[in-house]
């Protein structure tokens, strides 16, 4: 399940507070009607793309070497001319994860608001152009089955999702189908998800529950059957809430993981600052 990317010009908006932000974490941008109105949110992460759906997630995945090249080519490592009109391929795999059997309209929460926001100006239709994109460090899936919430944030640059599971909610219901993967196993008590450009893992599920003790910890694995993945948890007090942790790990690679390219900007009257460059955005399905 490949995507076309396309390199688009786009112009950002944003406070000067916002060039001090901490960029290691994944940022959410809402969706405002500048991608597939499937997506609620986006995030870039290391040479791919997370996206935030309704009823479960989106993962694209870039060859790495391809976007070396291109990300090599863009900031001229070599010190040569940039040549920008010579073509560069950038092969891409996307797969889906839905929540079987989920809530249809779960209630969507964003938290932890960063300064600033993003205008996408995409084309000369102004009916495509979305403005004032507000970005999060966090989004929250409110009873995507009766009293389980999915939560989607990063930690030290990596993507991860709590499913969290509160008294009277039932781990049996949680089942997460994959499409569009090459191939799934579990290694090592990891998620291996084989793609055309390379494979992604998601860690041994860390699962814990709080009591007046601190955080204990919860056996806990993954169960694969065919494209659904679900959860065996043992020993855990129903009448506490359960927190299941897995960590997504993309392809990777040495160098700038960065997909923007600044190439001019100006002051705003009002003390903002006004941005120009290339950014990299997908033709989502």
């Amino acid at each position: 399940m490949n995507r076309t990317r396309n390199i688009l010009l786009i112009l950002f908006l944003f406070p000067l507070a916002a060039l001090k932000a901490q960029y290691s974490n994944i940022e959410f941008v809402e969706n405002k009607g500048q991608w597939d109105p499937k997506i609620k949110f986006a995030g870039k992460v290391n040479a791919g793309a997370f996206y935030v759906q309704q009823k479960g997630f989106q993962v694209l995945q870039h060859n790495v070497d391809d976007w070396k090249k291109i990300t090599e080519t863009i900031h001229d490592h070599h010190g040569g001319k940039s040549n920008l009109s010579a073509p560069l391929t950038l092969r891409s795999h996307a797969y889906q994860v839905q929540f079987v059997n989920g809530n249809e309209n779960p209630q969507i929460i964003p938290d932890k608001s960063l300064p600033g926001y993003n205008n996408y100006f995409l084309g000369d239709d102004p009916s495509k152009w979305a403005t004032d994109c507000k970005i999060y460090q966090g989004i929250t899936m409110k009873n995507i089955y009766p009293n389980v919430d999915i939560r989607y944030y990063s930690s030290n640059g990596g993507m991860k999702y709590d499913i969290i599971v509160h008294p009277g909610g039932d781990i049996s219901r949680i089942a997460m189908k994959y499409t569009g993967a090459d191939k799934l196993e579990l290694k090592n008590k990891e998620l291996i998800i084989g793609t055309s450009v390379g494979n992604l893992k998601e860690l041994h599920p860390y699962t814990y529950q709080n009591d007046d003790k601190g955080r204990k910890e919860i056996s806990a694995k993954f169960i694969l059957k065919k494209n659904v993945v679900r959860f065996d948890v043992k020993n855990y007090d129903h009448n506490e809430t359960l927190i299941i942790d897995p960590t997504l790990i993309f392809c990777s690679f040495t160098g700038s993981t960065a997909d923007n390219w600044g190439y001019t900007a100006t002051y705003g009257p009002d003390g903002s600052m006004y941005g120009g460059g290339i950014v990299f955005l997908g033709n989502e399905g």
